[in-house]
Order: C-alpha cells, then structure tokens, then sequence
C-alpha cells in the first residue's frame, strides 16, 4: 500500500514545476587571468541588468529557470539557466575570434547553427564539420557535397566510390591499407606528396577511415581550396574530405543503423604515457589527512568528533568522513549517524543529497539511497533526471514493476509535452527501460509495455554528476593506446549544457562494442563548477550489457583539483574495473 501511495504521489508531482522563487545571484567575472569591470549581466527577458565592478564583483536577483546572460565587447557572451541551487556563478568570458573569409553580402538572412542543424536532414546542401554545420550556398568558398546514396553500393570501400564519383580525383594504393586521396587542385598532384586529410564527424585524420561501411556514411564534403581549409591548419594542405555518419559513440544516433565506430580510432592521437596523475598523488584536506594518521577505530572516532565541532556546517566533510568510515574502518555505526545527518542538515540541496546517493550506490546500500533519491525527486520533480535515478534505483532494490513506471511515465510527460524530447538524454533513459523490459518482462505485473531487442552489446559507461555547473573533459583510451575525449564546457559544448540545464539531467554514455578487449583507461580533467565546490562524478560500468551475463560496478569520484589530467580507472579485457 506505501508503494502505491509513494507512486500516486510521483503521478501527481511529476507535473508540477518548482514555484518561482526570486534568489539572488553572486559572483566574479574575469577573462581567465584577471577580474573584467562593466561586463553586462541581464535576466534574459527582462530589462533587469547590472555591470560588474571594478573587481569583476556583481550581484543580481533573478528567479529560478530564468537566464542571465553576460557579455562583454570583445568576448563571447554566456548563458546560465538559473537551478534551484544557484548562488554563486564565477564566470570566465573568452576571446571572441572572428575570420572573415571569402564573405559574400546578401539580404538572406543569417541562419543559427541551431537553425542548419534543423534543415539537415532534409537540406542536402548541409554539411557538419568540427568548426559548425556548412551550407553550401551561403559560404564564401568552393565545396562539393555528394550525398552516398549517390555513391555505388558495390565499390570495394568508400574511396573506390569517391573516385569514379567525383571528376579528377586520383588514388595511389601502393599501399593498399592507407590509400592516399589526391583531389583536383591547381596547385596540388601526386607527384607533389600532398594526400587529402579526412575530417569524420568532427575529428580529423590523415588516413582515408576505408574501415567505415560505406552505408555508415549520410554525406560526404570535398574541399579543395585554400580560403575553405585555413582552420584546419598543415595537416589539409593537400585538401579535404569531410564525412558525416548516421552513427557515433555521441551524438545523435539515427534509427535503423549499424554500431558506432570508436571515435579514437578517427585521429593522429596517441595517449602519451605519464600524462596523467593517480588518485593518491592529488592533495587531501586537511581534516581527511588527520583522520588517515588514525592507528584504530576508536581514534578515528574521537578525531572525527572533534573535527565536527568546527566542520558541522560543511557537508564535504560528512561525504568524506563517509567514505573514510567505510574503507578504512568500515564502522557502521558511525555510517548510520552521518547518514540521518546529511539527511536532516542539507535536505534540501539535491546537489549534496545526490553526491550522497553516488556514495550509497557505490557500496550497495540501495535502501538508504532509496531515501535520498526520494528526496531529490520530490525537491526536482520537474528534472528528468530524477525519474532516472529513482527508477533505476528500484530495479536495484528489485522493485522491477515501479522501476518500469517510472520510465513509461518519463515518456508519458515527455508525450505530453510536460517534458521536451533531449537527443542527448532520452537515448539514454530509452537504453535503461529497454534493458529493464528484455531482462525482466516475465516478472512484470503490466504486460503492456513494449520492448525491442537490445541494440547494443559490449561494454557500457554511464557518467552522471551532482552539480549542473560541472565542466570537465573526459577522455577515453583505447587499447592501442590512442585517446577520445568529450568536451563538457561552456567554451565547447554550450548547446549540450543549455539542454542539460533545461531538461534538468547530468548524464552521459559511452560505449564499447564488442569484441573489443584489452586494457582502457578513463581519465578526467576537472575545470570547476562555478562556485569553488567539489563536483562528485559517479561511473558505472556495464560488463556484457544487453546479455544474460550483464552485470554493473559503480565507483564515484570526487573531483577537486582542477586543471589536473586525473586517472580514474582502468577497464581490464571488458571484464572489471581496477582504479588509479
């Protein structure tokens, strides 16, 4: 009956949104080096705005869901949704680059690169590259677009269909695992040496990816002169081919398609050795330092009862005496009380609750983190990531039929409209109900929820973090030894954030197909959050997903020191996880 109650109570929650309230907004400004004075702050919408002062200091009032937009001359604006926790947002602003190339001037007017990634489908005069979306009748510069489906099906890979596709391009196989593109230019021939450079989905290599079925391939840009390959520096002096696939390890993933290929594969870059540091080689607090001098339990409890006295407002210091209570001692007593602290004392800032239920997660005390995750939900229930993490924490607990509520119910709002459809977050829930339907649709109480087979098998990464502000890089290397790192920063990925920030999730995949094995190392660069906190980034590590050997490991970080390559963990032959 208290299930039943519980889940009444989410129908009726799930599509009320947070009251406004007005908060007000503190911070510094600065370019990276210094504090930026008379930097314009306005609440997007309004006509409610202030500057920053002579030390880059400002404060502003504004509610919660409306956004503050900061620009200043010379420098890219920004763009901060404010959350229910927003009180402090120490923003850096960068240099604005402008390079006028070629520029024709017409009456047309200029579209978003929100309003091309829109046309693409349907306008094949569109073509994605690493510096924006292209359109081929409104750039400055010569480029030929070629959609594969006019390319032969039956050629041996995509350079043979290329060739007898486009007029004048030459291709020497004296090796006849790298061919080398020459394109027609002028200046530019076989005797020359200069080959053609690939840039594919965004990443750059020298070598034609021939690897890549050509029914992979959605469209394929030849470039060949110079005024359109001044970015791209001396690796396209001899041109470039640009191709854009229906699938990738992120991104958008059209339905119907074969697996993403593994995105490190696609550049010249090799992990260098050393580059990273170890966990235990990143400085500690103090606090933590003085509990680990600790010989035995009963020592460790009267340091920590006497740190309390002066650290009992801080709760960094609860998740991290948690964690030493654990490891070290294992003391479940002590565990307990700092528990129903975090609990009582930061109930309702669901950024200090969630790092709480990482940690619970980890160790597999899914009953307490139950409690937490409840919480959350009912302090955000207009985050979808809160029907995530509260249905993925009854499959935990076994609870597979209100775990497969949660989910349809994500989908029912989303249907609704109380919710918009993320092309970064709803793959992912999509991903986690599914699963749930192929391995346990037979203890299900409702037949009615539709399943597919599972469209991915192998090794599967989830990353989520408890701050909104987060930026990081993560990077991925493989077992030859070369790397792919996803950019999660205002500077590079602003759109992604913005849908984060309006959606209300702070998640990400990344997969591993089989039968890739061998050893891969998951490292992360920490860049801050806003507010001189620690953000706590919880892994979790699908062995065999989407077979009847899947199995989950979980390990949550805590991320500090910034602008450090730290080393997280190791994924041995897809089988386990060793940290760093």
């Amino acid at each position: 009956m208290r299930k039943i109650v519980f889940l009444f109570f989410l129908s009726l929650t799930s599509i009320i949104f947070s009251q406004e309230e007005i908060k007000k907004i503190r911070g510094i400004v600065t370019d990276g080096f210094g504090p930026l004075q008379n930097v314009n702050i306005l609440v997007k919408g309004t006509d409610v705005g202030i500057k920053t002062d002579k030390l880059g200091k400002y404060s502003i009032f504004a509610n919660e869901g409306q956004t503050l937009v900061y620009s200043y001359v010379g420098k890219l604006p920004v763009e901060i949704i404010i959350e229910d926790v927003t009180e402090f947002l120490n923003i850096v602003l960068y240099d604005k680059v402008e390079e006028l190339e070629g520029v024709t001037v017409t009456k047309r007017k200029r579209k978003s690169q929100k309003d091309l990634l829109n046309e693409y489908n349907e306008n094949k005069n569109l073509i994605k590259t690493g510096f924006g979306i292209l359109d081929k009748e409104r750039i400055g510069f010569s480029l030929r677009i070629i959609d594969t489906d006019d390319l032969n099906p039956a050629a041996i890979d995509f350079v043979t269909a290329l060739e007898n596709r486009v007029p004048g391009i030459k291709v020497d196989r004296s090796d006849p695992t790298r061919p080398k593109v020459f394109l027609p230019r002028k200046f530019n021939s076989m005797e020359n040496g200069r080959p053609a450079a690939f840039e594919v989905d965004g990443l750059v290599t020298a070598d034609a990816p021939i690897y890549i079925p050509l029914e992979s391939m959605e469209r394929i840009a030849v470039i060949n002169t110079p005024i359109g390959l001044t970015r791209y520096g001396s690796i396209a002096a001899g041109g470039l081919v640009v191709i854009n696939t229906k699938v990738a390890n992120f991104g958008r993933r059209e339905p119907g398609t074969d697996k993403p290929y593994d995105q490190a594969r696609l550049r010249d870059n090799f992990f260098k050795e050393g580059s990273t540091v170890k966990n235990g080689q990143l400085s500690k607090s103090k606090y933590l330092n003085e509990l680990l001098l600790a010989s035995n339990k009963e020592e460790a409890k009267n340091i920590f009862e006497e740190q309390e006295k002066q650290l009992s407002n801080s709760p960094y210091f609860y998740l991290d005496a948690f964690s030493f209570f654990k490891n070290e001692f294992d003391d479940k007593d002590i565990r307990k009380e700092i528990v129903e602290k975090i609990a009582e004392e930061f109930a309702t800032d669901p950024t200090i609750l969630k790092a709480f239920a990482y940690k619970l997660d980890e160790i597999g005390d899914f009953k307490w983190a139950a409690e937490i995750y409840k919480k959350v939900f009912i302090l955000r229930p207009h985050y979808a990531q809160s029907y995530m993490d509260l249905a993925n924490n009854y499959r935990d607990l076994n609870d597979m039929d209100n775990a497969a509520r949660l989910y349809a119910r994500y989908n029912y709002l989303v249907d609704k409209s109380f919710f918009k459809s993320s092309e970064s977050f709803s793959p992912i829930l999509k991903k986690e109900f599914n699963n749930l339907l192929v391995h346990h649709s037979t203890i299900l109480s409702s037949k009615t929820f539709l399943k597919t087979e599972e469209e991915f098998k192998g090794t599967r990464l989830v990353f989520e973090w408890n701050n909104g502000e987060a930026e990081f890089e993560l990077q991925f290397v493989n077992p030859e030894r070369q790397y792919f790192t996803w950019n999660h920063t205002m500077l590079d990925n602003p759109e992604r954030i913005q849908d984060e920030k309006g959606q209300g999730f702070s998640c990400q995949e990344y997969l591993i197909y089989e039968p890739e094995k061998g050893k891969w190392n998951v490292n992360v660069k920490y860049l801050g959050n806003k507010s001189l906190t620690p953000t706590f980034l919880k892994a979790t590590v699908y062995y065999n997903f989407g077979s009847t050997e899947q199995r989950k490991e979980t390990k949550v970080f805590k991320l500090e020191t910034k602008n450090v390559n730290q080393a997280l963990f190791q994924i041995n032959n897809g089988l386990s996880i060793s940290l760093n």
